[in-house]
C-alpha cells in the first residue's frame, strides 16, 4: 500500500511539474510575441498569414530561446493546424 502512495505521488509531481513548465513557457512565448513578434499585414486576406509570421518569428530565434518557448509553439501549431494551416 506504501508503495503504490508512493508511485501515485511521484506521477502526481511529474504531471504538475510537467503543466507547470509548459505554462511558463506558453506564457514567456505568448510575452515574447507580442513585443518583438512579427505581425501579418492588416490588409492581407490569406487567413494563415499570422501562422506564417508566427513561424517566421520563431525560426529567427536563437535555439536557447526557441527552447524556453516551445511550449507556445505547441499550442501555436496546433492553433493553425485546426485553421487548416501548414
Amino acid at each position: 500500500m506504501e508503495l503504490l502512495v508512493v508511485v501515485l505521488l511521484v506521477i502526481f509531481i511529474s504531471v504538475t511539474g510537467a503543466a507547470g513548465l509548459l505554462g511558463l513557457s506558453y506564457g514567456l512565448g505568448v510575452y515574447w510575441c507580442s513585443r518583438e513578434g512579427a505581425r501579418a499585414h492588416r490588409g492581407d486576406t490569406d487567413p494563415c498569414a499570422q501562422c506564417h509570421a508566427d513561424r517566421e518569428w520563431y525560426e529567427s530565434l536563437p535555439p536557447s530561446r526557441q527552447n524556453l518557448v516551445a511550449g507556445w509553439w505547441l499550442a501555436n501549431r496546433l492553433a493553425c493546424a485546426a485553421r487548416g494551416c501548414k
